[in-house]
């Protein structure tokens, strides 16, 4: 009995808050690609969660690597956990050159996807990050679209 109340004691030490929050988790990449259209094959999930800018640091981002293959046809979506209020923002570079966006800050407004056709093989970086540095949670689904 004492065992198992060490046990017990040493479990509830080691649970975070952060994994009460229902949708930052598998859940939300269940929702995201539940969204995908007929089309569309889900290939990968990016995960991100992110603490809330400090003042004078940088804005925190969540980056990823991905091999593209030339002439597929990809699409980016974008899911924000409703526990936060802060819109993500999911961007492609090739490179440094921005290829593909989330959120086009001349209108301010944020779209849910975006279709890439790859014009060359290569290793391409996503980003990930949180509308004015916030708090946040979210889901990145990359997938093929079939021709």
């Amino acid at each position: 009995m004492r065992k198992i109340f060490i046990i017990l004691l040493l479990s509830v030490a080691f649970f975070k808050p952060q994994d009460l929050q229902a949708q930052c988790n598998a859940s939300l990449v269940t929702v995201c690609s539940s969204k995908l259209s007929a089309d569309a094959t889900y290939l990968k999930e990016l995960r991100a969660r992110l603490q809330p800018q400090e003042s004078g640091q940088q804005l925190p981002v969540a980056r990823f690597s991905l091999l593209l293959n030339s002439g597929n046809h990809y699409r980016f979506s974008i899911c924000n956990a409703q526990e936060f209020p802060a819109k993500a923002i999911l961007q492609l570079y090739d490179q440094d050159k921005l290829v593909g966006t989330t959120y086009f800050a001349k209108t301010k407004q944020h779209y849910p996807a975006f279709d890439f056709i790859c014009p060359k093989t290569g290793v391409y970086k996503v980003l990930i990050s949180f509308e004015d540095g916030k708090e946040g949670c979210a889901v990145g689904i990359l997938s093929l679209i079939k021709k």
